[in-house]
């Protein structure tokens, strides 16, 4: 049975049995403390559920004689909020239904297990699965062949507005000039690419191809400033023989160098 409760304006839940009963056990679920499960028309404070209402494993409190609750909407799906990543178990939900400890966002169904740990000094690891290597590879793949066509048509315009003089075969300024400006189209069209794509839906097409998503490092979205930092940082790849990306085939995180100076991760999404 899945079960809800309301804590400082938030609902909280789905909640199997099991989960429910340690709440109550940790004292989080309080006599007071409004619970619903789907068949009960109302929200109720906890002490008014009978001992066959309440999950096995819960000590339900003595029925009382209570004033009839105010009915409350029972739980809705929450639309537009903020996703984020919960730090036990990888998986996505609404930031309003998440509790905070520190910089962790932690789920409902994972708030006890995860209490636990910290009670008993065991740090808890994310069970995210990065992105290798290979896989990032061919993200990179798809993204550049997308760029070359994106590119094929400035390249076109800026080469024929330029008119290399065929009868000057070592026009090497023209050659220059025309590799200049299309070096500068090429950075800035990629850079819009990356950090509007990034920004917006947090992969690339390369990596939404690849089911690879970039998060921060506590599994927030990445902003468009983060996105375009990023970018950034990736060209500083260039002056490292690629070595930069290189460092992920080798790190535990699978990060590259524009990783580790950002504070970004790849994920695989079908893992989470």
């Amino acid at each position: 049975m899945d079960w809800y409760y309301a804590d400082t304006g938030r609902q909280i839940g789905p909640l199997n049995d099991a989960a429910f009963g340690q709440l109550v056990g940790q004292g989080a679920i309080r006599p007071d403390t409004l619970v619903w499960h789907a068949g009960m028309p109302n929200w109720l404070p906890y002490r008014s559920l009978q001992p066959a209402q309440a999950p096995v494993n819960a000590s339900p409190y003595q029925p009382q004689p209570q004033p009839q609750p105010q009915p409350m909407q029972a739980p809705a799906p929450v639309f537009g909020a903020e996703m984020r990543y919960c730090a036990e178990c990888g998986r996505q939900f609404p930031a309003t239904e998440m509790a905070a400890f520190g910089a962790a966002l932690v789920c409902a169904n994972c708030k006890p297990i995860y209490a636990q740990k910290l009670r008993e000094g065991v740090l808890s690891q994310r069970r995210y699965q990065y992105g290798g290597f290979w896989i990032r590879f061919a993200a990179v793949v798809v993204d550049g062949i997308i760029l070359w066509v994106v590119n094929l048509i400035p390249n076109l315009l800026v080469l024929g507005a330029i008119g290399f003089n065929r009868r000057n075969p070592r026009d090497f300024m023209g050659i220059l000039a025309a590799q200049g400006v299309l070096m500068l189209i090429y950075l800035a069209v990629s850079f819009v690419y990356e950090t509007g794509f990034i920004g917006r839906f947090g992969a690339t097409p390369g990596k939404m191809v690849c089911q690879l998503q970039v998060i921060n490092a506590d599994g927030s979205k990445v902003s468009y400033q983060k996105a375009a930092a990023r970018y950034g940082a990736k060209l500083i790849n260039s002056f490292t023989l690629l070595i930069g990306y290189i460092m992920a085939a080798f790190d535990d995180e699978k990060r590259a160098l524009h990783d580790r100076i950002c504070d970004t991760r790849v994920i695989r999404k079908s893992a989470v």
